[in-house]
């Protein structure tokens, strides 16, 4: 496809969420591969209608967006490269609840992360969003002046056996990252805490670490005017930048069924550009 793919961007709002209509991810050439990369950047979430592929398909365009992470606690154990997404009646406590950007526990965070849901509820489960961009570039000039100086720890055992109570002997990853960063390919700053992975900020004691978080925390949760939200149909792509965005998927549609697979890009090691 040669057609430059930005010409068909339906925005949700001025900071992020686009949709592409009539772009199938399967017949992109690598010139468009590399401007869904670059859209993703700079939009933060892309969202694409009708994609029929089986998972073996979603891997092989997954991969063709970067190297592949490998989930530390729930890869598939006949396709490493992918995670599944399902909830039914049997759950509690769905995949993605609360805001979060994936993983960033790891050395290396993922970068992109591409969602396929198969399986829609009769209403809700849609996914939430938010610009990390923004997040960052709406508080008051004196807390970022405070922030760019400090990093936080990000822990896997915050979710892995707090939330999803794993059991497991595994040692999940831990690591410093800083609390803004920038991002490789827009060179712009961006909020880099969660609520899912980071424990406590660096350097400081608990309480104000505590109350700077929280802060934090409650600006990306009530951040409505850099949120947007996904409404998904069957056969639906979801393609985010964890780099500079968050998510939340809504866990509204109990009893009944959502079901999907994701694979996602392995990105670089978060750094604050001076």
């Amino acid at each position: 496809m040669n057609t430059r793919l930005a010409t068909h961007l339906i925005d949700y709002n001025r900071h992020l969420g686009s949709e592409l209509p009539d772009v199938q991810l399967a017949d992109l050439d690598d010139a468009g591969v590399a401007e869904i990369r670059q859209l993703a950047a700079e939009r933060g979430v892309l969202v694409f209608r009708d994609q029929h592929m089986t998972l073996d398909r979603q891997i092989e365009i997954g991969r063709r967006l970067g190297e592949l992470h490998i989930h530390p606690a729930f890869a598939d154990e006949h396709h490493p490269e992918a995670l599944r997404i399902h909830a039914d009646e049997t759950t509690r406590v769905a995949a993605g609840e609360g805001w979060h950007t994936d993983v960033s526990c790891d050395d290396r965070p993922p970068a992109l992360s591409m969602l396929r849901i198969e399986v829609t509820p009769s209403c809700g489960g849609d996914t939430a969003y938010s610009s990390m961009y923004a997040a960052y570039e709406s508080l008051s000039q004196p807390i970022r002046d405070l922030i760019v100086g400090l990093s936080a720890v990000h822990a896997g055992d915050l979710p892995y056996r707090g939330v999803y109570k794993s059991s497991s002997t595994t040692e999940y990853p831990v690591n410093v990252h800083p609390m803004v960063r920038t991002h490789p390919d827009t060179g712009r700053r961006a909020l880099y805490v969660n609520t899912g992975f980071t424990d406590r900020i660096k350097g400081v004691r608990r309480p104000e670490s505590a109350a700077l978080l929280g802060m934090l925390f409650d600006h990306i949760a009530t951040g409505v005017d850099f949120q947007c939200r996904v409404r998904w149909e069957p056969n639906t792509v979801t393609i985010w930048d964890n780099r500079c965005v968050q998510h939340h998927a809504s866990f509204d549609y109990f009893p009944e069924t959502r079901s999907g697979w994701r694979v996602t890009t392995v990105g670089e090691r978060p750094v604050l550009v001076p």
